[in-house]
């Protein structure tokens, strides 16, 4: 059993690369829902994992990092058109102003975070939420204090506007180490990694895999979704990921 978890950012024209076009999402959204996917929030995905009981086959999660504005008004009325839940990460500082934390793509613009209205709205037709930090820092670069103010705040954030238990974290930049995760797993069910990959019941609850959208953009990649071929080709990339941080290390 191997379950995709999708990663998408923001859903806008802007080409950047956290960015996916509106038209792309909707042609992925509707391929998923004429192939008869079987799109389930991460958290139902997590806590079957955990029990060891039976998913479809043909399971899949979607997730958005960093709660954009355009998840409310882009990303869900076509998720609703398909009846399909999503699990959203938000940075809790920033919710109902901008992205102004350090580490955007150049290439981005400023944009608009959802605001615990729009939150609140969103939960109430069963989208999901999990916490991506408070402030969008590197969690592997700052004292340990902050890390767990940054962690566990978020979480209360969240709970606190939403009027649910929090049970997933999704680091931010990708970026931990044994310390930050340590902190992570005494906090939340489960914790998502920018590893590429799928789930299955072998993975580490707390270093998730998933796979960003921006390898997703070419329709016949996309499409192979469920292929070995799909399996092999994120293999490639992620060996190649490994490659280039190891060059940038040296």
């Amino acid at each position: 059993m191997k379950i995709p978890v999708l990663t998408y950012h923001s859903i806008d024209e802007s080409g950047s690369v956290i960015s996916t076009a509106p038209e792309t999402f909707r042609r992925q959204i509707e391929f998923l829902s004429e192939n008869e996917y079987c799109v389930l929030p991460l958290g139902e995905i997590v806590e079957k994992l955990i029990a060891n009981e039976p998913l479809s086959p043909k399971s899949i999660a979607l997730t958005f990092d960093d709660g954009f504005q355009n998840f409310y008004t882009t990303a869900f009325p076509i998720l609703a058109a398909h009846d399909f839940p999503a699990t959203v990460f938000l940075v809790t500082e920033f919710c109902g102003k901008f992205n102004d934390w350090s580490g955007n793509p150049p290439d981005f613009p400023r944009s608009r975070i959802l605001s615990w209205k729009e939150i609140k709205e969103l939960q109430a037709f069963g989208i999901e939420f999990g916490a991506h930090s408070q402030t969008h820092r590197d969690l592997t670069a700052i004292p340990t204090a902050d890390v767990k103010r940054e962690i566990a705040c978020s979480r209360a954030a969240v709970e606190d506007n939403t009027g649910e238990r929090i049970n997933l974290f999704a680091y931010p930049y990708g970026k931990f180490d044994s310390s930050v995760k340590a902190i992570a797993e005494k906090n939340y069910r489960a914790a998502c990694s920018v590893k590429l990959g799928k789930i299955c019941p072998a993975s580490n609850l707390f270093t998730l895999e998933r796979i960003d959208s921006y390898y997703l953009s070419n329709p016949r990649v996309f499409n192979s979704l469920a292929s070995k071929s799909f399996d092999r080709y994120l293999q490639f990339r992620q060996l190649l990921r490994d490659f280039k941080s190891l060059i940038h290390r040296k």
